[in-house]
């Protein structure tokens, strides 16, 4: 079975099926806090690990990981009607304050869609309302 894989600037085909373990980092041209950006990453569900037991993992991995960790935001959501988690955190990087806008999403049964959106500098409503739309407008593609 062939796979065909499409990025921005083209598309290759696979002779057999490969797993997309991509990251994709999206930056706004006109963003108004320089760095601002958009990570797009892939992710699978341990076995016997539920959805809402990797939400509660990635928030406990952000808490000891992440020097200065306030969560802002924690709710559960939909994007494109599937299920969601979205956290707003806070944090500090070599002493200056990130801002970030977190969405993660079940794409299949063990599937993970994770968006981070990253202010740098710290809060920003005109960059955090950008990216929360940009994350928010995603549709998956049909098969």
């Amino acid at each position: 079975m062939r796979m065909a894989y499409r990025i921005d600037e083209g598309s290759l085909t696979s002779p057999t099926p490969w797993q997309d373990q991509s990251i994709n980092v999206l930056m706004p041209r006109d963003a108004k806090v320089q760095g601002t950006s958009l990570v797009i990453a892939r992710d699978r569900l341990a076995l016997g690990l539920t959805f809402q037991d990797y939400v509660i993992q990635q928030r406990q991995n952000f808490a000891a990981q992440l020097a200065g960790f306030e969560l802002i935001a924690d709710t559960a959501g939909q994007i494109d009607g599937r299920e969601a988690h979205f956290l707003e955190i806070a944090w500090r990087s070599d002493g200056k304050p990130i801002q970030q806008v977190v969405a993660m999403v079940l794409h299949r049964e063990d599937a993970i869609l994770n968006f981070t959106g990253s202010i740098p500098g710290g809060p920003d409503a005109e960059s955090r309302n950008a990216l929360v739309a940009a994350i928010t407008s995603f549709t998956f593609a049909t098969a």
